[in-house]
């Protein structure tokens, strides 16, 4: 997508595109939906075809969930150095900390694999969205999804086939209006070319995190290889080293998030009230085990800074977010904003026949939402805290079942199109932070009993008779997931996973029945 400013910022990065005049003039779009016409009237520039393709075809999206841009032939991408610390947190050891004093290379040969590292760059859109909604058009509600899916998972399939090279995903825009099936060229083999040390590329720490201006050296370099060789690019994006001026139109590309523009006032009040206190209470608590676990020596402090950092990064964007909501003038603005939609719908028979009244329908499912969110957010979304050993262990007892299953009825991660890139994550060589693990899995087992209760079932299931710390204590002393060996082995075997006794298999086994169930009714 594209967001573009006539301000003193630019860096051009990842899959997308969007627009801002001197703060005023704003919004964000796709490749295949600029709006060149006002982009036009506006600056006297629009970007023509060729321009917006040659920016997609440099535009990496890094399969963690950051943007990037080739800036090299050779295939070397520009991103934020945080978009990297899983990588030097990963390379690292307690001989060499690569996250806190830097990655360097002097040559090619150097340069490292980051585990489990995928980048893509988005090659052609098409609308399926027609298809998609024929999928759900006379299927009753609670089978919508699965058909919707099913349907998706087909698409996917037909496009990309079993190319390693591709990936295919049909992505849901405008909350469902449109679905577009995007086209990707992927890379498995992304390498670590230069990340400055933390003090650098991190300077001011979180106060200054998302200010501008901003004195940090924010960035890091990677390289895309494929069979052993750096990707060739005939058209990279090239670095002006004299920088953006003040009133320069800016054009950023990227994979961003999704917008909440289109929540409504009952959803937003849901953010508002509920979820966000809640996220912002279980990382702030969550950021306070790691930072005590962080004094206890300069090992635990290595072993857990990554996700420190990460948690803070969010804790500001949380914080944020609830801000503007409980600021009276901001969200008088939205109420009137909804009032006067409303009122317009209301005033149009025709309307009214085809949409009925949408606002009171989403009112109600935010009532059914409060009271699903915490045990899917606990059993599923939030599942072991981030700790590697439980999500592993959960990937190989789910992918023993779901690969088992044809492809349309699978849980979507475990599609044909996405089982590489789980594989890949899976069975990349990757250390485990024993350290980190005991909090985190600690940390969770704690905030799921408080959140759901003691008497809930699953509750029961995972305690029985032992506490956090012992729960966790085991698992980290005496699980064999850390070994990428024994990870690959159940993987080529589905059918050893059943029957393995490795404590962190037998505790997602457990609980897998109750976290499916929450994340059916969500």
């Amino acid at each position: 997508r594209i967001h573009f400013a006539a301000l003193a910022a630019a860096l051009l990065a990842g899959a997308g595109l969007v627009a801002s005049r001197a703060l005023a003039d704003e919004g964000m779009w796709t490749f295949d939906n600029f709006p060149a016409a006002k982009v036009k009237e506006l600056y006297g520039f629009a970007p023509d075809q060729k321009w917006l393709d040659r920016v997609r075809k440099a535009s990496v999206r890094l399969e963690g969930g950051c943007s990037g841009s080739v800036v090299s032939k050779d295939g070397l991408v520009m991103t934020n150095h945080h978009c990297v610390t899983d990588c030097t947190s990963a390379l690292s050891s307690p001989a060499r900390d690569y996250l806190d004093d830097g990655f360097y290379t002097a040559s090619r040969k150097d340069e490292k694999i980051c585990p489990g590292f995928e980048a893509s760059i988005l090659q052609s859109i098409s609308d399926v969205t027609t298809r998609v909604k024929a999928a759900t058009a006379n299927v009753d509600a609670s089978a919508a999804n699965m058909a919707r899916t099913a349907e998706i998972s087909a698409i996917e399939k037909e496009k990309c086939g079993d190319d390693r090279t591709k990936r295919c995903q049909v992505v849901n825009l405008y909350r469902g209006g449109q679905y577009k099936l995007y086209v990707y060229d992927r890379f498995d083999d992304v390498r670590i070319a230069f990340a400055p040390e933390m003090q650098a590329a991190f300077f001011g720490g979180d106060p200054d995190n998302f200010n501008f201006p901003r004195y940090a050296l924010d960035m890091a370099l990677l390289r895309l290889y494929r069979n052993g060789q750096p990707v060739k690019f005939a058209d990279p994006l090239r670095i002006d080293p004299a920088g953006p001026k003040a009133g320069d139109l800016t054009f950023v590309s990227g994979h961003p998030g999704s917008t909440e523009r289109l929540l409504t006032n009952a959803q937003l009040e849901f953010q508002r009230d509920h979820f966000l206190p809640w996220r912002i209470e279980y990382l702030a608590q969550l950021r306070g085990a790691l930072l005590n676990e962080a004094t206890k020596g300069e090992e635990e402090a290595r072993q857990v800074n990554d996700t420190l950092q990460n948690i803070e990064n969010s804790l500001k964007v949380f914080k944020g977010q609830r801000g503007a909501l409980v600021e009276p003038s901001f969200f008088g603005e939205k109420v009137a904003q909804e009032k006067q939609l409303r009122d317009a719908l209301a005033s149009d028979a025709s309307l009214r026949a085809k949409y009925g009244d949408p606002f009171t329908t989403l009112a109600g499912v935010v009532e059914a939402h409060k009271r699903a969110y915490l045990p899917y957010q606990m059993l599923e979304a939030r599942f072991g805290a981030g700790s590697v050993l439980l999500a592993d262990a959960r990937q190989l007892v789910r992918g023993a079942v779901e690969r088992a299953k044809p492809n349309g009825a699978r849980l979507p991660e475990f599609s044909d199109q996405r089982l590489p890139s789980v594989e890949r994550s899976l069975l990349a060589e990757a250390p485990i932070h024993p350290a980190l693990e005991k909090v985190v899995i600690a940390y969770w087992l704690e905030k799921t009993r408080e959140y759901l209760g003691p008497d809930n079932a699953a509750v029961k299931a995972m305690f029985g008779s032992r506490t956090s710390h012992q729960i966790a204590a085991d698992i980290v002393a005496n699980s064999q997931v850390g070994d990428a060996a024994f990870r690959k082995r159940l993987w080529n075997t589905g059918s050893l996973v059943a029957g393995s006794n490795d404590p962190a298999i037998v505790f997602v086994r457990m609980l897998d029945d109750a976290a499916r169930k929450a994340r059916a009714t969500y």
